[in-house]
């Protein structure tokens, strides 16, 4: 049977995709029809129509003369969501602003030249819940207009999602608010932020954040100097799930630069307020039901390629057909069967009937179509009696990152190759050769010491390695917060100068992208990386090795640690490993991963769950006390937001 390759069956899928969406006369909340790339790529600026559902709030001022205050989230034809200090009234005696003194302007990109596609829309009430002058719990506001809102390709409304799993991962806020210059951006600007722990929001500054602690607020920001600012208050925090955005946020506070100054200190987290708090008050008062605006796919019913009752949900929720364009040659059979799983759904642009024991609760990021199904698998693997050493070709995606030599010595870190293009890492290496650069990422190598690296099957036959693979690194993107708090965030993305060809030396990891892996997570796991020389600093010798690690609940992790007189805080983010032996190394290992195999799609793929960041070098004590990594499973929206097409993508920006 022939085959068609990827492109062609992705170009074909998308002018399928397109003829659907003309054909449609509903929107869809939180997908924005004005796009014109097909993934979301993080750092693309902001552009007219991208955020459709972000409004202006003007006020009028004592001459008549309106004047930008706030921005909003459309979120009905009707109905707005802003922060209740943005209708503030300036009258002690009164709290609320009256209605007739807002107007909101949608579908508008620049405040001082407003487009043809700009509509105004005056305010008949305002409502709040529970907010006061005194207090800054409940910063929410609800603003109905007089007349609805006409929806096109510059005003649509967000989606709302009474999942507090919002509140993680990266966010997106946009706004008209005061930028370097100290003066509102007359056109939309955009920053991506990561959800604070609250922990670590209360400790910058217990003062200010004092009551993040309570279930109606939450923090996020880099505290670097790129935060929302005056002016950016009311907008949303926006969380990509799929193809479409739900609101998660309001702008709320932040600290002020110094006593007496009303401007933001950029150098500050921001406080939101949580709409999932208020999912039944936002219901009571606009007596809409939200549930149905992207989640009601799952109660469509259809017929599959194979004739079974499904439903109709967005290609990312389906994952046996998301594979399936995931894979780098579609045959011929798959690119049927996906022609003939095409469904309808109002304003998702590709939607598939899928059969039910393969839709995901949640979208997949559309980035995931840049990782490759084809992933964890190896020529060879040695059986556990085989002790700890291992095969030419047995970890293939094991990749070193390589500084610039020191004394005639090079310095290394670990990592993993995603795709042609990535690899991931730590960035704690990375900060402890300060000003030395990465050269280089070396794939494919196996023992140090020898040009040719060799080894036998458990047959008996010699098998050997090529050269090994040295790509020059275009780009460092280290986690924004690194060690915030102490030993969590350590990661980072690498993405290399030119594409890596795969071979049986050089092939790229799994990640648990899908959620029966994810909530399955086994507790035996391998560990794979290269002994220490003592005698320097991050150079590492010999083959590579593998340990048996074994997964520690958090709790019991603690306690170990707290017992050896180290005392992390430990949550989510982190997971705990310990060695099995019967020999162990108790040395640094950045960026190390940890894993094992999976049966994902009937195939057994090595799947890489964690990536070691910390564990004590006494050796003894090493036996007893698990090491701590970074847990994959909470990185993958940070990862994949991170990823962008390269020359060998299928999909391209």
């Amino acid at each position: 049977m022939g085959v068609i390759k990827r492109i062609a069956t992705v170009i074909l899928w998308m002018v399928l995709a397109v003829v659907i969406v003309e054909g449609q006369q509903n929107y869809q909340c939180g997908i924005p029809l004005a796009r014109s790339t097909f993934l979301i790529i993080h750092g693309e600026s902001a552009r007219h129509g991208h955020w459709p559902w972000h409004v202006a709030l003007m006020l009028r001022q004592k001459d008549g003369t309106e004047k930008y205050a706030c921005g909003g989230t459309l979120i009905s034809q009707k109905f707005v969501l802003t922060a209740a200090h943005c209708v503030l009234s300036e009258n002690r005696h009164q709290l609320l602003r009256s209605a007739k003194d807002v107007t909101l302007w949608a579908g508008v990109f620049n405040l001082d030249k407003p487009e043809e596609t700009q509509q105004v829309r005056s305010v008949a009430r305002i409502q709040v819940d529970g907010y006061t002058r005194d207090n800054l719990l409940h910063d929410i506001a609800l603003l109905e207009t007089t007349e609805p809102f006409q929806y096109s390709a510059h005003v649509l409304p967000a989606c709302l999602n009474e999942q507090s799993g919002l509140r993680t991962g990266l966010g997106t806020v946009v706004g008209w608010g005061v930028a370097e210059n100290d003066q509102n951006s007359p056109t939309l600007k955009k920053l991506v932020m990561p959800v604070v722990d609250e922990s670590e929001c209360l400790k910058s500054d217990p003062t200010i954040f004092g009551i993040a602690s309570q279930k109606e607020i939450f923090c996020a920001g880099y505290a670097n100097g790129s935060a929302p600012c005056n002016g950016d208050s009311g907008g949303g925090l926006m969380v990509q799930q799929g193809d479409a955005w739900y609101l998660a946020g309001i702008v709320s506070f932040t600290k002020v630069r110094k006593a007496g100054s009303s401007l933001c200190l950029a150098e500050s987290y921001t406080a939101f307020t949580n709409v999932t708090s208020y999912w039944g008050w936002i219901e009571s008062v606009t007596n809409i039901d939200f549930r149905g605006k992207f989640n009601e796919e799952r109660d469509i019913p259809c017929k599959t390629a194979v004739g079974t009752t499904g439903n109709c949900v967005p290609l990312q929720q389906c994952r046996d057909i998301f594979n399936m364009i995931r894979a780098p040659i579609v045959g011929q059979q798959d690119a049927h069967y996906i022609n003939r799983s095409i469904c309808r759904i109002a304003g998702i642009p590709r939607a598939v009937c899928c059969q039910k024991q393969h839709i995901e609760p949640f979208p997949i990021h559309p980035n995931a179509l840049l990782l490759p199904s084809d992933c964890g698998r190896a020529r060879v693997r040695s059986h556990p009696s085989a002790g700890q050493s291992t095969l030419v070709f047995e970890f293939p995606w094991m990749a070193i990152v390589r500084f610039k030599p020191k004394r005639n010595k090079v310095p290394h870190c670990l990592g993993t190759l995603l795709n042609t293009r990535y690899v991931l890492s730590v960035t704690g290496c990375k900060q402890k050769q300060k000003d030395n650069p990465i050269d280089h990422v070396r794939f494919g190598e196996h023992t140090e010491s020898t040009e040719v690296d060799c080894s036998f099957d458990e047959r008996g036959r010699r098998m050997c390695t090529r050269n090994v693979l040295d790509i020059k690194v275009e780009r460092f993107i280290e986690h924004p917060q690194f060690d915030v708090p102490m030993y969590t965030n350590d990661l980072a993305i690498i993405r290399l100068a030119t594409d890596v060809n795969y071979s049986d030396q050089v092939r790229p990891v799994c990640l648990p992208l899908y959620s029966p892996t994810r909530a399955n997570v086994p507790k035996d796991q391998i560990l794979t990386a290269w002994d220490l020389d003592y005698m320097t600093t991050n150079i590492y010798k010999g083959e590579l090795r593998r340990y048996p690690e074994q997964l520690v609940d958090l709790d019991v992790c603690q306690k170990g640690y707290e017992k050896a007189g180290f005392t992390p805080m430990l949550n989510e983010d982190r997971m705990c490993s310990l060695q099995l032996g019967p020999e162990y190394n108790c040395q640094r290992m950045a960026g190390a991963p940890i894993g094992t195999y999976v049966n994902t799609d009937g195939t057994d793929r090595f799947v890489q769950f964690g990536l070691w960041k910390f564990a004590p070098l006494n050796c003894t004590v090493r036996e007893s006390v698990p090491a701590l990594a970074m847990n994959l499973v909470r990185y993958l929206g940070w990862i994949l937001q991170n990823l962008e097409p390269s020359e060998k993508s299928i999909i391209k920006a």
